[in-house]
């Protein structure tokens, strides 16, 4: 509408934009009238909030059969792009160089999220929710969930949610502070 997005959309966008997504994957796609430039804003604006993305498409006016089929082949070649390419390194990265191996080791998880480490080392590192800044203590803990004083993060549960925004462990990185 007029060269740029819809209201709604824009409005959504802007509201992604401030969840700092990570790993996430994106594409934008629409229909255009004229320039097509709603669609190149779209993109931008999902790279701005943190999206790898892919190419996007754009079809003219109403998408016939054949546009409706490019889009169809669009959808097949971004999923073979995305479910070939290699998984991110979701293993926290040492903040110092100078790291005791200990410690670095206890920071090591799997691409799954299951820690590697034994129980213990490096159990008093705090945690901060990425999106929210909500921050996990150990020695407080988060009782409403379950999970008792004294847990060190790989001993949290898998289905632990922030309490300050609700999304899941991933979003979580060492408290350096």
């Amino acid at each position: 509408m007029n060269n740029v997005m819809m209201p709604k959309i824009a409005g959504m966008l802007e509201e992604m934009t401030g969840l700092k997504f990570r790993n996430k994957r994106a594409s934008a796609f629409g229909s255009y009238g004229w320039t097509g430039g709603a669609v190149d804003w779209v993109a931008t604006r999902l790279q701005d909030a943190g999206f790898d993305m892919t190419i996007a498409l754009k079809a003219k006016w109403r998408p016939d059969l054949s546009a409706l089929e490019a889009c169809r082949e669009h959808g097949r070649k971004i999923a073979c792009e995305w479910a070939l390419s290699p998984l991110p390194d979701l293993a926290p990265k040492p903040a110092d160089e100078k790291m005791p191996a200990a410690i670095a080791a206890a920071a090591a998880v799997n691409r799954d999220g299951v820690a590697m480490a034994e129980a213990g080392e490096g159990s008093d590192q705090k945690m901060i929710c990425t999106v929210c800044q909500w921050v996990y203590d150990p020695a407080e803990s988060e009782p409403n969930q379950g999970v008792e004083p004294g847990t060190a993060w790989e001993n949290v549960p898998d289905d632990f949610l922030c309490p300050g925004c609700a999304l899941g462990k991933s979003v979580f990185d060492p408290f350096e502070g």
